[in-house]
């Protein structure tokens, strides 16, 4: 029996444009009627009406306040998922700013099918960072080294970082969201307390393989790109392994610029937004051709909804 799932990521306003090549890139590496849903965490009316359309929009649940910070947001990702009558027993989740470049979801099947359906488990990737020490060592985070002062969470296990997993947990999703409303914000508080929750609540912690799972940081600058000469398909690498994902995200902007962008739609109309631009620039070319298919596939329902503007000649 297949585990049913249901395949998540989330976004504000600002982040709309920097969603779109992860919603192309997901379309392009997944099979007829898998679905990636986005959680509205404050999208302007215009992208709300564009996410209907395309049959994709999460709205925030009722029970949750607006303007909250993001990562209340998305630790609440199983009410999300609830409100809209998403009953699945496993949620993956995919941070906004990645892009998959290999078949997520059948990688996906082979991690569900190694569990019985009775099993909770997170699979889940280091983060680059190292340990929980090394976070407690590099970053403000004295709100999350209070909160393990109240467990027996050894410091060296493996800092979890939680923009690429895949959860079978209701009663820690349900923690998540509940203890996530009163938590001091500081750097990383909802990945932090998703570790904390992770390591004190679950028997099976997976880890997966960053390189292939959740590529981000110092590492974005290992990739290769290498193209089919016959049908001009990418593949990405990180030495010999084929990589399902691509993580836009670094530590103080030393692999990944961000910036604000205006980028045509068709003539006479454009959208704007922030984009994360890698530095590496074969993995960054995929960033925006991404962008740019899904910009010309989608460029009617773009328009038709408000999300592309009119724009005058230069």
């Amino acid at each position: 029996m297949m585990t049913r799932r249901v395949y998540l990521t989330g976004a504000t306003a600002s982040y709309f444009l920097l969603t779109l090549p992860l919603l192309e890139s997901f379309a392009q590496h997944a099979r007829p009627g898998e679905t990636l849903y986005v959680c509205d965490y404050g999208l302007s009316e215009a992208q709300r009406n564009f996410l209907r359309r395309k049959g994709q929009l999460l709205e925030r649940p009722s029970s949750l306040a607006p303007n909250l910070h993001p990562y209340r947001y998305k630790a609440s990702m199983g009410l999300f998922a609830q409100a809209h009558g998403l009953d699945a027993d496993a949620v993956v989740w995919i941070d906004s700013d990645c892009l998959v470049t290999g078949p997520l979801t059948q990688a996906i099947d082979q991690v569900l099918a190694s569990y019985d359906d009775s099993r909770d488990f997170l699979a889940i990737c280091q983060d680059m960072g190292g340990s929980i020490a090394d976070i407690l060592r590099t970053l403000p985070v004295a709100p999350f080294a209070d909160m393990l002062a109240d467990t027996n969470i050894p410091l060296e296990n493996p800092y979890l970082n939680c923009a690429v997993f895949v959860l079978r947990c209701r009663d820690l999703l349900k923690e998540w969201q509940e203890r996530v409303k009163d938590i001091q914000e500081h750097p990383l508080f909802e990945q932090n307390l998703l570790n904390i929750l992770a390591y004190d609540r679950l028997k099976e912690i997976r880890l997966l393989d960053r390189e292939v799972w959740n590529v981000h940081d110092l590492d974005l600058d290992r990739l290769q790109v290498r193209k089919d000469s016959q049908t001009d398909q990418a593949t990405v690498y990180l030495g010999s392994k084929e990589v399902l994902v691509v993580h836009a995200t670094s530590y103080e902007g030393r692999t990944v610029l961000f910036r604000p962008i205006r980028l045509p739609v068709t003539q006479g109309y454009a959208i704007d937004g922030l984009i994360r631009l890698v530095n590496n620039p074969p993995v960054r070319d995929l960033f925006l051709s991404a962008t740019t298919w899904y910009l010309v596939k989608n460029k009617k329902d773009l328009i038709d909804s408000g999300v592309a503007v009119k724009v005058g000649r230069d």
